[in-house]
């Protein structure tokens, strides 16, 4: 069961990276693209934290943390995903 969570905080990693790299395609340079920055990493961090609190002994709850954040960027990137798909910018 532990080795999953190294797999799943990959993965969570790479949907951040996305959903960082992707945002610039679609918000102009200003406030909203630094709320959109900043909500993410805080909304991601809150969560990452409860969730190492709660399932901390069952991994490591660095790999929780990393888990966590990744989670909540999960409906940024299928947005950001539709976008792209429909040519929008």
């Amino acid at each position: 069961m532990h080795s999953v969570f190294p797999a799943a905080a990959a993965v969570a990693a790479l949907v951040v990276l996305y959903v960082n790299a992707t945002i610039p395609r679609f918000t102009i340079r200003g406030p909203k693209r630094t709320i959109a920055h900043v909500s993410l990493l805080v909304v991601g961090v809150l969560f990452g934290i409860v969730s190492a609190m709660v399932f901390g002994a069952v991994a490591s709850p660095w790999l929780v943390l990393v888990v966590g954040i990744g989670l909540v960027h999960v409906p940024a990137a299928c947005v950001l995903n539709i976008l792209r798909q429909s040519g929008q910018s």
